[in-house]
């Protein structure tokens, strides 16, 4: 059943903003490809601007508040979207994240690995919080309303899409993108770290720009 009022148009602009994400993912697959980040070290690539996370978005912290991105940015820093219900992807990434500051030891002592949602209809700030700490203290979930996620995804290009599962009522897991972003402190995107890489990958990614 449609809602009213107010509430009405919020699958539009739900809509507007995966759009958006499309669009702006579009942008940093270009800017990625002409900035030849791979090989790393080229002059090329440190002759080209990386492509920046534009913020604008905010999303709700373990303890329930609010923290815009101009709080979450700003640092180098590893990020990821998943869920807690994720069954192989997720906690797989995260432990080689995890174990990839492990082994950086003090010189990659700053780092932090940012979880943020893509289910936000289970992934309350409570659930985040327990799953996040679950591998270790350096890991920060973060939830928030649909159309906060949706925006947050915007901001970095990521896909997401719930897919229900045959046979079960009401029960669904998420398709979305599982690719690491290696940020800058100037929210830059530095590199791109593909799904399955593992611990070592992940500590000469980050000690390519400590």
């Amino acid at each position: 059943m449609a809602e009213r009022g107010g509430n009405a148009a919020r699958p539009q602009r739900l809509l507007v903003l995966m759009l958006a994400a499309a669009g702006f993912g579009a942008g940093i697959a270009a800017a990625i490809w002409s900035a030849g980040f791979l090989p790393f070290g080229t002059a090329r690539q440190a002759a080209m601007e990386l492509p920046r996370v534009p913020g604008g978005f905010s999303l709700v912290a373990a303890d329930g508040s609010t923290v815009g991105w101009d709080e979450l940015g700003g640092r180098l820093q590893l990020v990821f979207f998943g869920f807690t219900n994720c069954p192989e992807a997720c906690p797989a990434t995260l432990s080689k994240a995890t174990q990839a500051l492990e082994r950086l030891g003090g010189r990659g002592a700053a780092v932090r690995v940012l979880l943020i949602s893509v289910d936000p209809e289970r992934d309350t700030p409570g659930v985040m919080a327990a799953y996040a700490s679950s591998f270790g203290e350096r890991v920060v979930g973060l939830t928030g309303s649909a159309e906060q996620v949706a925006a947050a995804a915007a901001a970095f290009g990521v896909f997401y899409a719930k897919v229900p599962m045959e046979g079960m009522d009401g029960e669904y897991m998420m398709n979305h993108t599982a690719s690491m972003f290696l940020l800058g402190p100037g929210d830059e995107i530095l590199e791109i770290v593909s799904y399955g890489a593992g611990a070592d990958e992940i500590v000469a990614a980050i000690d390519r720009h400590i």
